[in-house]
């Protein structure tokens, strides 16, 4: 209701600015007004007289005609600001006109309906009836008052023709308004509707580049986790091993040297796909088939790594796949990073509802204390398994260690590819 009675408002106060919408009215009441009233009085001086061209000056009733419509005009140059009592202005002065003119329609007709156009056009509610009402019942009681029966009227319908003078005069600009206003309250909502929709726009805009940006977020977290830990703990090692040791120290050395070219690798590959526009062949998306080269590339690294696989796999979709490798990733470079030489396991089993897959490390033999890397992972994995409709299980195990699960659920065959957001298929 507080909308709609906005919207009504604004519509009634947009008000024209134009100079020759207020002048037009005005002038054209003074004009009509002035040329009818001395015609008229020319017309009744030869009658009077019975001679053609006969006293032409106007006598003293149209002199106050012609005041009064003069009146009428200057009454109107405030329609905008104070329709209503323009409206009750113009309005008693057309009362003093019929009365001068028997009860006929007058001249102070024009004036009425342009007051009563800017009533009904610039205002709303129960006063506006209520004037326009008592001015048209005024009004109506004054011609049939004031009427002098003639051969145009029949007897007894002198009441009925006033009426319907006080309609032609009243109720067809008010009318009119209504419908004017009506088209105004229209545009009004049209144009409320295109603001709205522009800043829901707007809104979705700024949501998709924030999500573009966590997207971003994570998988550069992710790279730059599962590479920069086993940086960090092979650094560490090399450093306990280089005086001891020195051959698996340089060994160490080689292996961090390895992943650092890796990682910038990944990292430019990534920036890379963020700058371009081309947009030809890419590089395929990570997915669970690609997890067993990610163990055997943990593995050329020194981590101790099980694997067990249940069941076929099927496929789930891209955002699916790489939801559960960016899992294993992260969770494998977190259990380098906090829990080093643990032995860790990648179960991956495939059920008729389900794929779960699981990594769990065990107690750490000892620990390495290793900056932070912004506290993104289990954050990341979270986010992606709800991008998914997966569930995640995070938690320590009874020995010691730490199990991360992903519960990735079957896709329905029933449903259309193009409504799953894991499906690969693109309108072209």
């Amino acid at each position: 209701m507080k909308q709609r009675a906005n919207t009504n408002t604004a519509a009634r106060q947009d008000r024209p600015t134009s100079l020759s919408w207020r002048v037009t009215p005005v002038v054209l009441v003074a004009v009509l007004g002035v040329g009818l009233t001395l015609v008229d009085a020319y017309l009744r001086t030869d009658a009077a007289s019975g001679l053609v061209g006969g006293e032409s000056l106007p006598d003293s009733p149209a002199t106050l005609t012609v005041v009064l419509v003069l009146a009428q005009a200057a009454a109107l140059w405030l329609r905008y600001r104070r329709p209503i009592a323009v409206l009750v202005a113009v309005s008693a002065v057309d009362v003093v006109l019929l009365a001068l003119s028997s009860g006929t329609l007058s001249v102070g007709s024009v004036a009425v309906s342009f007051a009563a156009y800017s009533v009904f056009r610039w205002r709303s509610g129960a006063s506006v009836y209520l004037a326009t009402g008592l001015a048209a019942l005024v009004s109506t009681l004054v011609a049939w008052a004031f009427h002098e029966p003639d051969a145009s009227t029949p007897a007894g319908w002198e009441l009925p023709f006033a009426a319907l003078r006080s309609g032609i005069v009243y109720l067809v600009p008010a009318l009119i308004a209504e419908l004017v206003a009506s088209r105004a309250r229209a545009m009004v909502v049209l144009r409320e509707r295109a603001e709205l929709a522009e800043r829901e726009r707007e809104r979705s805009a700024a949501d998709a580049v924030q999500r573009e940006r966590a997207l971003m977020a994570r998988e550069l977290h992710d790279i730059a986790a599962h590479h920069l830990s086993g940086i960090i703990v092979g650094a560490q090692a090399a450093g306990a091993l280089v005086a001891a040791e020195p051959e698996r120290a340089r060994e160490y050395i080689r292996t961090v040297a390895r992943d650092a070219q890796l990682t910038l690798a990944n990292l430019r590959q990534t920036v890379g796909l963020l700058r371009s526009d081309d947009r030809g062949e890419l590089a395929p998306a990570p997915s669970i088939a690609q997890i067993p080269d990610l163990l055997e590339s943990l593995r050329a690294s020194g981590m101790e790594i099980a694997e067990e696989w249940l069941g076929d796999p099927v496929a789930l979709g891209p955002v699916a796949e790489t939801a559960a490798y960016r899992m294993v990733q992260e969770s494998l470079a977190n259990a380098r990073q906090h829990a080093p030489g643990a032995a860790c396991t990648v179960r991956v089993e495939v059920t008729p509802t389900a794929t779960e897959i699981s990594v769990t490390n065990a107690r750490p033999v000892s620990r390495v204390e290793s900056p932070a890397l912004g506290g993104h992972g289990l954050i990341g994995m979270r986010e992606r398994a709800a991008l998914t409709g997966a569930r995640l299980d995070t938690g320590p195990t009874p020995d010691g260690g730490w199990r991360n699960e992903l519960t990735l659920p079957m896709p329905d065959p029933n449903d259309d590819p193009r409504d799953d957001p894991n499906s690969e298929t693109r309108d072209e």
